[in-house]
């Protein structure tokens, strides 16, 4: 009978793949649930209007590994309503970020940064601070960082 020659060998080197948890340009639909606000989608962005009693916000949780880090991007379309990015443990908690969006601060555009989960679980908040107000948010992704 012949013999096989196997072997394993631990000085193999392996790329990881980046583990994409959202990837939403808002073209159909939306995972985000409205809190004081109605989140929906509307010319292909994710569209959110307060409710009229101020501090209305949209989120959802996705899944994270704790002591991973994380990168974010998402476009702020919208300038003329104030509110934050909140990125956290539970909806409206700004744990790992908690950056001010407006006309000035950080302006409009493309957001990115980074972030280390501390839970299972994170929650990314849209918030707007001005009773009745309306934002438009697009192109989100989180990934983790390799």
């Amino acid at each position: 009978m012949p013999s096989l020659s196997l072997s394993n060998s631990s000085s193999k080197a392996y790329n990881r793949v980046t583990t994409i948890c959202i990837n939403n340009d808002f073209s159909s639909a939306t995972s985000f649930t409205g809190t004081n606000a109605t989140a929906g989608v509307s010319g292909n962005r994710l569209d959110i209007t307060d409710s009229g009693s101020g501090g209305g916000y949209a989120s959802r949780s996705f899944v994270t590994h704790i002591g991973t880090t994380y990168n974010y991007s998402i476009s702020y379309i919208s300038p003329s309503t104030a509110g934050h990015l909140k990125l956290g443990t539970s909806a409206d908690d700004g744990t790992h970020v908690n950056m001010a969006v407006s006309s000035g601060d950080p302006g409009y555009g493309v957001i990115t940064g980074s972030f280390t989960a501390t839970t299972k679980a994170t929650h990314i908040t849209l918030k707007i601070t001005r009773n009745g107000g309306n934002q438009k948010w697009d192109n989100l992704t989180i990934s983790e960082n390799n």
